[in-house]
């Protein structure tokens, strides 16, 4: 089973896959500072047992830098205790893989994703775009469910390696290499 998770927005969500990729639960709720929190009830849920998973996916971000913490530490633990591995995608391609999308930065910035390019971080907002943050009326939030069809592009990897994509340096330190079961915090 393929286990996957997104808690890059203010929504988190989880879907369930089989290995061919049919999906078998999605769910989601809102999870303001509440990600892994809502995550597991919405595990509780499915009805799947994640000791049952071969591979454990997570959107990367950007969002909020917690956030995206949270899901990718709950598939890398997953992953250990059931001997699976981790992967993940960029939350801009879980909102559309062939649309402009829209993400906020700090304050008065934008991530902006054209199809095909490397997000830049703006204060201009393109004519036409998909996406949430401030000021957008229709927010489309980056979703679980849209792993399915982005399973092929996926490289799966040991849990150790696995961490978060950051588009700008976060604010406080972050991990500077995976966690090895025997090494400790390097």
């Amino acid at each position: 089973m393929i286990f996957a998770f997104s808690t890059s927005s203010k929504v988190a969500s989880v879907a369930v896959f089989d290995l061919g990729g049919e999906l078998l639960f999605s769910g989601e709720d809102e999870a303001n500072m509440r990600a892994s929190e809502v995550c597991f009830a919405l595990l509780e849920r499915s009805g799947f047992a994640p000791n049952d998973g071969n591979l454990f996916l997570a959107d990367i971000g950007p969002g909020s830098f917690t956030g995206t913490r949270v899901g990718v530490t709950i598939a890398k633990t997953l992953a250990f205790l059931s001997g699976g591995r981790c992967g993940g995608i960029d939350a801009f391609d879980l909102i559309s893989p062939s649309e402009v999308v829209v993400f906020p930065s700090k304050k008065g910035e934008w991530f902006v994703r054209q199809p095909g390019d490397a997000p830049v971080r703006t204060v201009d907002l393109p004519p036409s775009f998909i996406g949430f943050g401030p000021g957008i009326d229709e927010p489309i939030y980056p979703h679980a469910r849209n792993f399915g069809a982005l399973l092929a592009s996926i490289q799966p990897m040991d849990p150790t390696e696995f961490n978060p994509g950051y588009l700008i340096e976060p604010s406080i330190s972050i991990q500077k290499k995976g966690l090895g079961l025997s090494g400790g915090v390097a």
